[in-house]
């Protein structure tokens, strides 16, 4: 039995001495739908601060909670569409939205600072930069902004860089002083995780680092419909999921699967960023509509990638990028990091970076040390070294902290150990 299944045993049994919280996906009378879509489409879809995915897209609220919401539909190089909705859709009900794009031309400027400062930025999911930064000569319209920062809640928004303007992103980040973990798993598996809009690995893991309270949790896997769903993490503990995808049916979208080596590849569909490739598991893009796709990939001193795909209604696509390194790398690296339990804060030489799963696509060649942070575990931490052009993965196992709140935990754990020693030798 090798480590990481020993590592996920582990995991289990620590959940289980917890009391699970219920998925808060509705499916029945308390919850109506707010199904949008845009011109044109796979616009990305901001509802009450919260990033739900690119049209087309179906978000669920409660018919019963507060009549307010504001949505935002923005694409790069379109001016964002922003509506206000005072009331709920009833139970069961569907508000249609149809959000038509204005074009934006020219460029601009747009400044990024943080609150506390010296956090983490990106622009459209690339452009990592230590706030506060200013990016010059960007495209004008729409652009997602997010910050990160450790100890804190990760802090996203959409901006409009007006043509020939400026405008400054003042990012206000909440310390995390209540956080718990979510666990997560699917039938079938290997669906790609997004908590609050962030990229959070796949079933089945276990995210950690994560503000006590409710959250919006999206499952992609090609093939299936996009499982959508709330759920309350419980404070110094783990919420559950268990998540039974279905099979889509009469479809009118289709799917890419997105995979490269190496991987940690920043992946755009029709130029608007959509994720990273991971080791062993493609990225999922689904609900895609029929029609030609862009599907580009980008990673430090590989050239850039990019290919032309029919999207077929109930269809999968698949795209296997094979990465041209450049003929005179820089005197960088890219570095992929990757933890279990996942949602650990990445310090690299002593500054954060970000949480995992995380791609860093420039990191200076040379020897650095890397620290890897979640509250309940264990620092990990390695020093590594790294050439020019050399794409370098480190995988790290956490292991739960002996304190007195998990002194159970790490009873069953040793127990469980101990079993799997006695299953080996016979």
């Amino acid at each position: 039995m090798n480590k990481s299944i020993l590592i996920v045993i582990i995991v289990l049994l620590a959940a289980s001495l917890v009391s699970p919280v219920a998925s808060q996906q509705d499916t029945g009378g308390a919850t109506g739908f707010f199904s949008v879509t845009s011109i044109p489409g796979e616009a990305q879809v901001v509802m009450d601060g919260i990033y739900r995915g690119n049209t087309p897209v179906v978000v669920p609220v409660s018919s019963t909670g507060t009549p307010s919401h504001t949505l935002t539909v923005s694409k790069p190089g379109y001016l964002p569409w922003i509506r206000t909705y005072s009331t709920n859709p009833g139970a069961g009900q569907t508000f249609a939205v149809n959000a038509v794009l204005e074009p934006s031309g020219e460029r601009g400027t747009l400044i990024v600072t943080s609150y506390p400062a010296g956090a983490l930025v990106t622009v459209d999911g690339t452009m990592g930069q230590q706030a506060p930064w200013t990016y010059s000569d960007i495209p004008s319209g729409s652009h997602v902004v997010r910050a990160f920062l450790s100890g804190f809640q990760p802090y996203l928004t959409i901006v409009n860089v007006p043509p020939g303007g400026t405008i400054t992103v003042d990012a206000s980040l909440s310390p995390l002083s209540r956080i718990g973990a979510l666990q997560v798993k699917s039938n079938p598996g290997g669906a790609d995780i997004y908590v609050d809009g962030f990229y959070s690995g796949s079933t089945a893991t276990t995210v950690g680092n994560l503000a006590a309270g409710e959250h919006f949790v999206t499952l992609r896997l090609a093939g299936y419909q996009t499982w959508l769903g709330t759920i309350n993490i419980p404070e110094n503990s783990v919420a559950f999921i268990d998540a039974q995808l279905e099979v889509a049916s009469a479809a009118t979208t289709g799917d890419i699967l997105v995979s490269s080596n190496p991987p940690g590849a920043a992946v755009f569909n029709d130029d608007i960023y959509v994720g990273n490739t991971m080791p062993d598991d493609a990225l999922d893009l689904t609900g895609l509509l029929p029609g030609t796709h862009t599907i580009g990939l980008k990673l430090q001193n590989y050239q850039d990638f990019s290919t032309q795909v029919d999207v077929v209604a109930g269809q999968v696509r698949l795209v296997n990028a094979e990465l041209v390194s450049v003929t005179n790398p820089s005197q960088s690296g890219s570095l992929l990091v990757n933890s279990n339990p996942q949602g650990a804060n990445v310090f690299l030489d002593n500054a954060c970076v970000g949480i995992t799963p995380l791609s860093i696509p420039s990191v200076p060649a040379g020897n650095h040390t890397l620290l890897l942070r979640l509250a309940g575990y264990n620092d990990y931490s390695t020093p590594f070294t790294i050439a020019p052009g050399e794409a370098v993965q480190i995988q790290a196992a956490l292991g739960p902290a002996a304190t007195p709140g998990n002194i159970g935990i790490l009873t069953v754990c040793a127990a469980a150990a101990a079993m799997i020693l006695l299953f080996r030798k016979k």
